[in-house]
């Protein structure tokens, strides 16, 4: 099974990948995911590995919590850490320094956002883990391209630059006790000696004993692999599908595998024509709830259309919440009850900053306007006809629409 590094870079919007013996992904010429798949068998099965500027590690004190219990009483430790919501992370226990629980918090979003671009580009992903939980369990500092992955257990676990790595030494060895040694690791032993000199000046007696190693940081996670019980972020909602898709299918299901065969050729046929139409329906119905997003919420950027649509609907519920679902039932009803059948509505737009619904008619006559908008007052609501004018065919106006103060 291949091993790659990945790491999403918010400024060029995509993931960044590298094996982990190739280059750094702190190298400026670093692959692309697409780039990278293009060159792998379809179905290929990956294990990857975390940049640790995508996720953060917390030591958390649960005392008297069983291991049992554990995953579930992390999430709410936690809580006042998050800045979101709970139910927007991804969290994994990982073991136990003294008494502090090690947990890994990684954005949901972002870990659906890896799983289907790698879905997208045929692979197959088995296992997603931390980088810095392939670290040694000792304290530890591992320099990978200009960063520095640190390991102090209990107190610190990530990726730090440069120039951050002073302040957030200072804020970590404040307290730290003089019990424990430190292993630094670089590839350029000059590297690794400046960092010593930095810490016996600046910090001294933070560490009983500070050991400098000619060492790489794709050397120092390979051996990491090895270990046995690493985290994984793919439990839960993303926990993969047990499939023979990684070339080891189960025994018994060779038999059965031999019968549908001999069915999928009599069928083969109308099965392509079946999926053709299928997947022009999915593009179809695909175009069409985009198109209608952005009528309903012109300005807002699509990410995720199916997520976006139901935190929207989330805002439903009474008038006074004013939300977009009250606001169109609301509307929907005055217009059933106004019996104008000569009056179409035939667009409608949510402006959620106003939290107005703007609702264009066509009508046989002013009057057929003016109706529907007292039929909206009589609903609750406070309606206004921003605009009305005649044509060969009628009327055509246009209806603000919004809660009653």
């Amino acid at each position: 099974m291949l091993t790659i590094r990945v790491s999403w870079s918010a400024q060029r919007g995509e993931w960044l990948i590298s094996p982990l013996d190739g280059m750094s992904l702190s190298s400026s010429e670093v692959l692309t995911l697409p780039q990278w798949a293009a060159g792998q068998p379809d179905l290929t099965p990956v294990k990857l590995v975390l940049n640790a500027m995508n996720y953060s590690c917390h030591w958390v004190d649960l005392p008297g919590v069983s291991g049992r219990n554990l995953q579930r009483a992390l999430p709410f430790a936690l809580e006042e850490s998050l800045v979101d919501d709970l139910d927007h992370y991804q969290i994994v226990a990982a073991g136990k320094t003294k008494n502090l629980v090690r947990a890994y918090v990684a954005n949901a979003e972002l870990i659906e956002r890896l799983l289907e671009s790698c879905k997208a580009h045929h692979l197959l992903v088995r296992q997603l883990i931390p980088e810095t939980a392939l670290l040694p369990k000792t304290h530890c500092m591992v320099r990978d391209g200009h960063d520095w992955l640190l390991s102090l257990p209990g107190r610190l676990e990530g990726r730090v630059m440069d120039v951050a790595l002073t302040p957030v030494l200072e804020s970590v060895l404040d307290e730290q006790q003089t019990e424990s040694a430190l292993d630094i690791r670089a590839s350029a032993m000059d590297q690794a000696r400046l960092l010593e000199t930095s810490l016996e000046t600046g910090f001294p007696g933070a560490f009983t004993d500070i050991q400098t190693t000619l060492d790489s940081a794709d050397s120092v996670l390979q051996q990491g692999l090895e270990q046995s019980g690493l985290p994984n972020f793919l439990t839960g909602q993303f926990q993969p599908r047990n499939d023979a898709s990684d070339g080891k299918p189960n025994v018994w299901w060779r038999p059965l595998a031999a019968l549908a065969a001999v069915w999928l050729v009599l069928t083969a046929g109308y099965l392509m024509v079946q999926n053709y139409q299928l997947k022009a329906q999915t593009l179809e119905v695909q175009k069409q709830s985009v198109a209608l997003y952005k009528q309903l919420f012109p300005g807002e950027r699509i990410r995720m259309l199916e997520r976006q649509f139901r935190e929207k609907l989330k805002e439903g519920g009474s008038i006074a919440s004013v939300g977009f679902v009250s606001l169109i039932n609301s509307t929907a009803q005055a217009y059933s009850s106004s019996g104008l059948k000569s009056l179409k509505i035939t667009s409608v737009r949510y402006n959620d900053r106003l939290q107005e619904l703007m609702v264009e008619v066509a009508a046989s006559k002013l009057s057929d306007v003016q109706a529907l908008r007292q039929s909206l007052e009589k609903q609750g609501l406070k309606a206004e006809v921003a605009s009305a004018s005649n044509d060969k065919n009628g009327v055509k106006g246009r209806l603000k629409i919004g809660a009653s103060a």
